[in-house]
């Protein structure tokens, strides 16, 4: 899931600054022929999400901890719904010395428990996709932030984003993949960041 939302998020930037491109008040597309692109060479570089999802330090160690809180949630809801089936069990074993009262009651008792647990199973489950989804924004920001500064020097006019997953660029030469020198520098941001505190 966590996959599929960021891939959307970044697919959707990238269809808006195409948009923009393209869109631009007038001005040709043709960066050869326009009067301001003449005198400066439009620059175009891509960054691989994949690789940043394998390599940035930040975001593996964020999946790390979402997982974890992810299993922790599904070993507390198992422990809930084998402790209700449990009880189950036993009233079953009890078996002909219950009343119809009784079974009617731990019936009504019992779909009462299922259901708090599947509202609770349901609340986990959306709280843990807006922590995802939270984490994933940050991200983002993180990889944007970088950007800014990375590209003061480097004087791109685009750095489109590339995953398999949202396949907006129809080609790609490899020769203006900088994704090896973004991971590198978010790793190193990171590591600053972490030992600094």
């Amino acid at each position: 899931m966590n996959q599929k939302v960021i891939n959307a998020i970044l697919g959707a930037g990238v269809a808006f600054m195409l948009f923009l491109h393209f869109s631009s008040k007038g001005k040709t597309v043709n960066a050869s022929t326009s009067s301001n692109a003449s005198s400066q060479n439009l620059k175009i570089a891509y960054v691989d999400l994949d690789s940043i999802q394998e390599k940035y330090d930040y975001y593996q160690e964020q999946m790390k901890e979402f997982e974890k809180k992810k299993e922790a949630a599904d070993r507390d809801l198992n422990s809930a719904f084998q402790k209700i089936e449990g009880e189950r069990q036993a009233f079953i074993k009890r078996g002909e010395s219950i009343t119809q009262a009784e079974a009617e009651n731990f019936q009504r008792v019992y779909q009462g428990k299922l259901q708090n647990l599947e509202e609770q199973k349901r609340v986990l489950e959306n709280n843990i996709a807006g922590e995802g989804a939270k984490t994933l924004e940050v991200l983002k920001g993180k990889i944007n932030d970088f950007l800014g500064e990375y590209n003061k020097s480097k004087g791109y006019s685009y750095i489109f984003s590339y995953s398999s997953g949202v396949n907006v660029l129809f080609y790609k030469d490899t020769t203006y993949n900088i994704t090896d020198e973004v991971v590198k520098g978010l790793n190193e941001a990171y590591t600053k960041s972490k030992n600094g505190k």
